[in-house]
């Protein structure tokens, strides 16, 4: 009977360790998820970044970037971009290929598609969409559809 205790009393102890281990990984999953989407965007795609969300199926992407209807002069919007012009590297490139992402963990070319100077990146786990407003003086705005007002862009100088 006393063994019989010792041998319940153990595997208790083992099962909340087990329990809070998967604790821990659920902790740990749901803050990759809050990394994959970045300042409070929904995620619409699953990643390795976000695989806890089972109800999220993968967004359509385009196979690559297109460009229709041009509102904008690209020769002025293709290019590297930064906020901060004393930063130690830009944003992104801009070019007739892709969106190209400065510093992301993986594959940081993203497709796009310029509709006028409407914008849309199709990321690994979102889709951001803006409207190009400027592209005057080595300086290119975007209103993003997140933010109320638009973001400047310098051109980045290396």
């Amino acid at each position: 009977m006393f063994y019989c205790l010792i041998l319940i009393s153990i595997s208790c102890k083992h099962g909340n360790k087990k329990d809070a281990l998967n604790l821990e990984a659920e902790t740990e999953l749901k803050i990759d998820s809050m990394e994959a989407n970045l300042n409070n965007k929904k995620s619409l795609t699953s990643s390795e970044y976000n695989t806890d969300y089972s109800e999220i199926e993968n967004i359509e992407r385009p196979e690559k970037t297109i460009i229709r209807n041009l509102a904008i002069d690209t020769s002025k919007a293709f290019g590297i971009w930064t906020q901060d012009p004393n930063g130690p590297h830009a944003d992104f490139w801009l070019t007739e290929k892709s969106f190209y992402v400065v510093d992301y963990d993986g594959d940081a070319e993203m497709p796009y598609i310029l509709d006028k100077n409407e914008i849309t990146v199709f990321y690994k786990d979102f889709v951001q969409k803006g409207r190009i407003t400027s592209t005057e003086n080595d300086t290119l705005k975007i209103k993003w559809s997140d933010n109320e007002q638009a973001t400047e862009y310098l051109k980045f100088k290396n």
